[in-house]
């Protein structure tokens, strides 16, 4: 039994080539793109042509203003352990208050197919449906897993709890201030793109080779209506892929309660 529930959130990777581009996201030059006002458009391309760190808190303002919940569709790929897995597409409930994250692997899903995180809730941890129906009998159903712990970042590099534009723009915005503060920072407007045929502007990071810096280069594509990152990608010093991010399909404030985080209302089971 121990040996099966060890197996069961060991990382399930497989080798690709490092892709450089996604089939959602196509780079446009030379055009401006956008669904805002023409005042926020020009604040929105000033900042990304002179500094990041301001339209990134920008942007964090501007979601704490206007959202609470969405769906989406979410894309990730990313390199665990050297190997370059499989591009996952996962469906996502999640509610900012309190911290609500539910996510349906509908493409190549690892040993969970399921994840429900409630952040105070089960203490802490995460529910999680294991992808095989035996491993999924013989555990009842579902396993609870800290989102963090050693076993669940065996299969990822962000754990469920990190997720979300608020997070995930916090979590851009902490590399940032660290490299400018340390004269590190090197930033570019990366121009206008189109990501699943939303308009964007790009930004891209450099940074230099220290083991305490996650990449070489980001490119962070933001969202030109909801001034969101509707995309991000790191590279490394070797130009290949890291990790890739998107989302697709927003949905904003459709009134998500509690009943829609329960594991009954999410295709699971309540924790044994």
């Amino acid at each position: 039994m121990g040996l099966l529930l060890a197996v069961l959130f060991c990382i399930q990777c497989t080798s690709t080539q490092a892709v450089k581009e996604s089939k959602l996201v196509r780079v446009i030059d030379g055009r401006s793109l956008g669904e805002n006002s023409p005042e926020v458009l020009a604040k929105v391309r000033t900042l990304a042509e002179t500094d990041h760190i301001a339209l990134l808190e920008y942007c964090v303002d501007n979601y704490d203003s206007r959202f609470t919940d969405y769906t989406c569709t979410f894309f990730k790929q990313e390199k665990i352990s050297g190997q370059l897995g499989q591009e996952q597409r996962i469906v996502v409930k999640f509610r900012e208050a309190p911290y609500s994250v539910a996510m349906k692997w509908i493409e190549n899903p690892p040993r969970g197919d399921r994840v429900l995180f409630v952040e105070g809730k089960y203490g802490n941890q995460m529910l999680v449906r294991p992808s095989n129906a035996f491993l999924r009998a013989l555990v009842g159903g579902s396993v609870l897993r800290k989102p963090d712990g050693e076993e669940a970042m065996e299969s990822t590099l962000r754990p469920v709890n990190s997720f979300g534009f608020r997070r995930s723009t916090q979590s851009l915005l902490a590399v940032y201030r660290k490299a400018r503060q340390a004269g590190d920072l090197e930033e570019a407007f990366g121009g206008f793109a189109k990501v699943a045929d939303r308009d964007a502007i790009v930004l891209v990071r450099y940074l230099p080779a220290k083991k305490d810096y996650p990449a070489h280069k980001t490119l962070v594509y933001i969202d030109l209506e909801f001034l969101v990152p509707v995309c991000v990608e790191s590279y490394d010093w070797d130009g290949k892929l890291i990790s890739r991010y998107i989302y697709e399909g927003m949905k904003f404030n459709v009134a998500l309660t509690d009943e829609d985080f329960l594991p009954e209302a999410n295709d699971m089971t309540p924790p044994q």
